[in-house]
């Protein structure tokens, strides 16, 4: 009888997490890059967007994530993934030192009117948040970019047009919440082995 209890005890606890992991969203498989090792990229696309590539090569990856139905407010995805020679040996971003960040930051500082901060995914790795704003002050689009393994990681977040399958920038803005959605895709994002 106690085994009994015991083994019932066991599945009420085991219930709730495969309960969980069956409601987890599946990881799609986006690229395959492969510099000195190959990696599978595999994310979480955000509700109601779908992967278009535009570009892939051994040690490079272009994609934009769309609204699957055209609606006002929704902002287009730039995801570049890129390997970067001088980088292979910074395993994070996280591994820079104020120095370099500096550095990077000033390639971005050139164009426009920034205003830059950073975040961290859910795991620790430190993200770079660019944001481009027009006369007024308000958030035109935002720039994410990280490091990775010596990859280069980079989502631009934009209100968007799109015609003809063709995406073009919008008048509007980005929001906070928008901004947390590629935060949440930058932690779900992989890089996988590939055998």
């Amino acid at each position: 009888m106690k085994k009994l209890l015991a083994a019932m005890l066991c599945l009420a606890l085991l219930l709730p997490c495969a309960f969980s992991a069956a409601e987890a969203p599946a990881k799609t498989r986006m690229a395959t890059l492969n510099v000195d090792n190959v990696f599978a990229i595999q994310g979480i696309l955000p509700d109601g967007y779908i992967l278009l590539p535009q570009t892939a090569d051994p040690g490079r990856y272009i994609a934009a994530i769309v609204p699957s139905e055209a609606q006002s407010g929704r902002v287009a995805i730039v995801l570049s993934i890129a390997y970067d020679e001088l980088l292979s040996d910074v395993k994070r971003m996280n591994d820079l030192d104020e120095n370099a960040l500096a550095q990077i930051e000033a390639t971005f500082r050139e164009e426009e009117d920034t205003e830059i901060s950073y975040r961290e995914t859910d795991y620790g790795t430190k993200v770079m948040v660019v944001r481009l704003l027009d006369e007024t002050g308000a958030t035109q689009a935002v720039d994410f970019y990280t490091i990775y393994l010596g990859f280069e990681v980079e989502i631009i977040l934009f209100p968007y047009d799109a015609d003809g399958g063709q995406l073009y920038a919008a008048d509007g803005t980005v929001t906070e919440e928008q901004i947390a959605m590629a935060i949440d895709f930058l932690s779900d994002m992989d890089f996988v082995p590939a055998e």
